[in-house]
């Protein structure tokens, strides 16, 4: 890996985290910038480089460093929506997936709304399994998508959209190039 793919792993690592910080609690599951965020790396990065922030953010979270929403530390695997930042690895190689060169707007679109949907279902099954499991407060799948991702899949949605159009903008003036 060349230097310049380390100093945008972290970098992007960081933006992450300060979209973590940008939050607005709505109930267990709180409203961050992190997904645009997450999305954005991706998006910039692609999946194999933008896959690996997210695990460089998962990492600098749990070794106890404040950056997910609210905590830090190994004390976060208990916490309901440690799923969705579980999820973002695996979102992040998807949406980077729909960024190869020559694809049309509505194929990144897509590839984006593909990795929202599997943050979601990570997170909302982490809800559950702690919930039940570890918070000992029963909870159902359609109640844990009630709370976990209804309230918040319109949002992404827009969200995603638009941090696709401009990712876009930010390589075709150039801001950012990184070959692959």
């Amino acid at each position: 890996m060349k230097t310049k793919h380390i100093i945008f792993v972290a970098l992007f690592a960081a933006l992450i985290a300060i979209g973590a910080q940008i939050r607005v609690p709505i109930g267990p599951v709180p409203f961050t910038m992190q997904m645009p965020m997450v999305l954005l790396t991706a998006l910039i990065l692609g999946s194999r480089l933008g896959a690996l922030s997210t695990i460089v953010y998962l990492l600098v979270g749990l070794i106890g460093v404040p950056v997910f929403a609210g905590s830090g530390g190994i004390g976060a695997f208990i916490s309901p929506s440690f799923g969705f930042v579980l999820g973002f690895i695996p979102a992040a190689y998807i949406a980077g997936i729909g960024v190869k060169a020559g694809q049309p707007l509505y194929q990144s679109i897509i590839y984006t709304y593909l990795a929202i949907l599997v943050t979601f279902i990570f997170g909302a099954l982490y809800f559950v399994f702690v919930m039940n499991v570890l918070i000992g407060t029963p909870v159902g799948v359609i109640e844990a998508l009630m709370i976990t991702v209804v309230p918040f899949a319109i949002k992404d949605l827009i969200v995603g959209t638009l941090t696709v159009m401009f990712a876009r903008v930010l390589k075709a003036r150039g801001i950012l190039r990184i070959t692959h």
